[in-house]
């Protein structure tokens, strides 16, 4: 099953916050933390990881915090996992098969390529612009309560 680290994810919803603040000035990592419901420690690491990419810069002073480098549509769900983690996951087949004929391993491997691919291009078609529209659609959207 593929599935993103907490760091990976941490990233996502520190760039994400700073997407919806973004023109607003700085946020402090207290207050990015607290909104993207973040531990503190980790999300200062995860700070650096994304400042040593290029993706927001430091602010000093009392009215300091961090600011995205980019506007939101121009940053990619893709870079930010990249910054956080390195290359990107890539899904492998569970196990080499050496019993199986040689028609079947290049099927397989068919297979697994054309799903990094999907993955790949999906990750790179998402910016964070549209991130921080679902997230006010889905905000706007009225929750139905079901009482027994």
């Amino acid at each position: 099953m593929l599935h993103f680290s907490a760091k990976e994810e941490y990233g996502v919803l520190a760039i994400l916050t700073l997407s919806l603040h973004s023109g607003h000035g700085p946020l402090q990592v207290k207050s990015i933390a607290q909104r993207g419901r973040i531990p503190v420690r980790f999300l200062e690491q995860v700070m650096n990881l994304l400042k040593k990419r290029g993706l927001v810069e430091s602010v000093r002073g009392p009215h300091g915090g961090y600011l995205l480098t980019k506007s939101p549509d121009q940053i990619l769900l893709a870079e930010v996992l990249q910054a956080v983690e390195g290359p990107l996951v890539s899904i492998e087949p569970g196990s080499n098969r050496k019993n199986a004929g040689e028609i079947e391993n290049r099927i397989l491997k068919e297979v697994w390529d054309q799903a990094n691919s999907s993955l790949h291009t999906f990750l790179h078609s998402v910016n964070f612009k549209d991130l921080c529209e679902r997230k006010k659609e889905l905000e706007g959207k009225p929750v139905l309560m079901f009482h027994i």
